[in-house]
């Protein structure tokens, strides 16, 4: 039986061959930016890739335990190396992200010709380098009292750190919106079961989806009722909590030496991030990376995103990325990972449906279809 997130309308039936040569371009894109990202960045040294998979690193860290649990009990009956082992669940979750896109965009009837959407799918690996690969740039005081006037000092790129669950919450992040947008079609117990499902490994590789229990409510509150609504928010909330009070308590050991968020485990790095950007050359092409200035053509045409689009972009996206300029480090725009997907998608949305409503009376017969909620 398929999930229901691989059901959606208008589906394409290529041809094996046309499915063959994308899935061997997606295969060829996955293999580049996994090597691209093991060869440029590097873990961090208290979460190193051998300390993950023997449980030894530092929280919140190591209860982020989907993948290397799974490199561990690979281990167990392969001698296959750390780095190989990762190396490969990269390349599968850049495959998946691809498929993911491509499936969002039959969802949100982005692109005219299905053509036109398995090649946009791949579009979606331009803001995720951004952010995953790309180095920060550091840069001298903009103004130095010690250089002439109009020079803006030394530049330097500065390699930013690799961790091993940061691509799955992108990919697992756009997968949990597909099915909640399915369960708005359809508000099933099938359908809220597969949710359950996939936000439950999503949990078991990052606690962040807790941000989006309260943009879930608000997105099915409307179709679904208040009662039904509850007990699905209810049920998301006993997974969250089941999975992640346990770990919790079993890696409460695996101290981290740079936690000063009262006494829990994260990091405090709020004055560090605004002396970072309070460089304004810094913070123009810091804004230039964000999500690859794909929340413009949002902020620009807000009036055209679709509403369960603008819920999870308001009250998934927003808090998250302000605690996340708390607790991580703005250096690393991988700390907005489960972002980067959001974003991309609701920009490709409201540029297809501005575009269909220039197209004047079949591109508002379009826009009427494709209304909203």
């Amino acid at each position: 039986m398929s999930p229901p997130i691989l059901s959606a309308p208008n589906a394409y039936h290529a041809t094996p061959l046309e499915r063959c040569a994308w899935w061997l371009a997606s295969l060829f894109l996955a293999l580049f930016l996994s090597c691209l990202r093991l060869t440029t960045t590097r873990p961090f040294e208290l979460a190193t890739f051998e300390k993950l998979v023997h449980f030894q690193a530092v929280e919140p860290f190591q209860h982020r335990l989907l993948l290397p649990a799974i490199a561990a009990g690979i281990q167990q009956i392969a001698p296959v190396g750390e780095t190989l082992l990762f190396a490969l669940m990269e390349v599968a979750g850049w495959m998946l992200l691809i498929a993911l896109a491509y499936r969002a965009l039959v969802v949100f009837e982005v692109g005219r010709s299905e053509p036109v959407r398995r090649l946009l799918a791949f579009t979606v690996l331009v803001p995720m380098l951004l952010h995953l690969i790309a180095p920060d740039l550091q840069m001298a005081a903009a103004l130095s009292l010690d250089r002439p006037l109009l020079d803006i000092g030394g530049w330097t790129p500065r390699a930013i750190f690799y961790y091993v669950y940061d691509l799955p919450a992108a990919m697992f992040t756009l997968a949990l919106v597909l099915l909640m947008v399915r369960l708005t079609r359809e508000p099933s117990m099938r359908g809220l079961a597969w949710y359950l499902l996939v936000f439950a490994l999503a949990t078991l590789n990052r606690e962040t989806t807790v941000f989006l229990v309260p943009a879930f409510a608000l997105v099915l509150w409307p179709v679904a009722g208040l009662k039904r609504t509850a007990l699905m928010v209810a049920a998301q909330t006993l997974v969250f909590v089941a999975i992640q009070i346990p770990l919790s308590a079993l890696f409460a050991g695996n101290t981290n030496p740079n936690a000063h968020l009262g006494n829990t485990a994260y990091e405090f790095h709020l004055f560090y991030n605004l002396e970072a950007l309070s460089n304004p050359l810094y913070l123009v092409t810091y804004l230039a990376r964000f999500t690859a200035a794909l929340y413009l053509p949002v902020l620009l045409w807000h009036r055209y995103l679709d509403r369960r689009l603008a819920v999870l972009l308001i009250f998934f996206a927003v808090p998250l990325a302000l605690v996340a300029i708390v607790v991580g480090r703005m250096v690393e725009q991988r700390i907005f990972i489960e972002i980067v997907p959001l974003v991309w998608l609701a920009a490709l949305q409201v540029i297809a449906r501005r575009s269909a409503a220039l197209d004047g009376p079949q591109g508002n017969a379009f826009a009427a279809h494709t209304k909203p909620g």
